[in-house]
């Protein structure tokens, strides 16, 4: 879950430097308060100045307690309590900067998970509001009020949550269909006409979907969006609707006039959760795909270049000489149409 390129977040690599010189500072505190503590024992102590280095820490004691007397009261009830306040002050600082670093120390490894996840969301192109990055957020916010004692077991479940993640990744097709001018269609047509062939439609669509394998679909009064094992399973039941589309005007549909779809696919790696109805996975794989379905023609079907590719029976499919999100377009579109 490290990512090795943390280092470049002003924000983390502060926190770190911020951290170590706070920890750096409880140590000196730690030290100050022994310094004030070794005088207390040299009574005890046989020819306790003949020793240079006890005759050095004697001698720097005197000096910081001299600072301590010369800027606050020490004198309590007329004894003079300078070293005792050095040793429960220092012993007070250390622990306050301890804490400090601690905190901070905290934040980072916060902002490098962090980092870590928006760098994984970027790699493989999930939006903000992806529902497969909810138990990753759910953990992130653990991790940033969690106790010390907690931090380790919460980070073992951080990192198998996203390993679990990582084994829902799927390559998969996305095909999207719209009716052209579905408003428009119903015009002037009586609710039972209009009912009947819009049933009677999703049938069509789905006997077709199911033909060729698809996953899920998510349908919207006009429109569907389904997904497929593969870009051959989406194209062909794609190419298939239109084809079949004259046959279902001319002896199923009653209203007066013509069911016309345009559709859009795109391909990609995407985390699929099966639990997880269609409409809730986000992606920008599948969002891609209905920008395909938005910018194709009537009765013609629409293929960023990159999902193209791998297709097996690329009959019909031609350069259409525009883009749709950057990605050059393909399209077939049915003969003598």
């Amino acid at each position: 879950m490290t990512d090795n390129k943390f280092h470049k977040s002003p924000k983390i690599y502060f926190l770190i430097i911020y951290s170590a010189t706070a920890r750096i500072l409880s140590g000196i505190c730690i030290g100050l308060m022994l310094l004030s503590i070794i005088p207390l024992a040299t009574p005890y102590l046989d020819e306790a100045e003949s020793y240079r280095f006890l005759r050095s820490t004697i001698t720097a004691e005197k000096i910081i307690r001299t600072a301590v007397k010369e800027n606050i009261p020490t004198k309590i009830g007329g004894k003079d309590m300078s070293r005792w306040i050095m040793i429960i002050g220092f012993f007070l600082l250390s622990g306050v900067f301890s804490r400090i670093g601690e905190r901070a120390y905290d934040k980072a490894e916060f902002f490098k998970f962090r980092h870590s996840i928006d760098s994984w969301k970027r790699q493989m192109n999930l939006s903000d509001n992806a529902i497969v990055l909810t138990p990753l957020n759910q953990k992130l916010e653990q991790l940033k009020t969690a106790k010390k004692k907690d931090r380790e077991q919460l980070l073992k479940e951080f990192i198998e949550t996203k390993r679990k993640l990582d084994e829902m990744g799927k390559d998969l097709a996305f095909l999207a269909i719209d009716i052209v001018d579905s408003t428009g269609m119903k015009m002037d047509e009586e609710k039972a006409s209009i009912e009947h062939d819009f049933k009677e439609y999703k049938r069509f669509i789905e006997r077709i979907f199911t033909k060729h394998g698809y996953l899920k679909s998510a349908w919207t009064p006009d429109g569907v969006m389904s997904c497929f094992n593969s870009v051959d399973a989406a194209a062909t039941a794609a190419r298939e609707v239109i084809n079949n589309l004259e046959e279902f005007n001319k002896n199923v549909k009653i209203m007066r006039r013509d069911f016309v779809v345009r559709c859009g696919i795109n391909s990609g790696f995407v985390y699929f959760d099966e639990s997880l109805p269609l409409e809730e996975i986000s992606d920008r794989v599948i969002d891609i795909a209905g920008h395909m379905q938005k910018h194709a023609k009537p009765n013609t079907v629409c293929v960023a270049k990159p999902a193209i590719e791998p297709l097996n029976e690329r009959t019909g499919f031609e350069p259409a000489g525009r883009m749709v999100d950057g990605y050059e377009v393909y399209e077939w579109k049915k003969s003598g149409a």
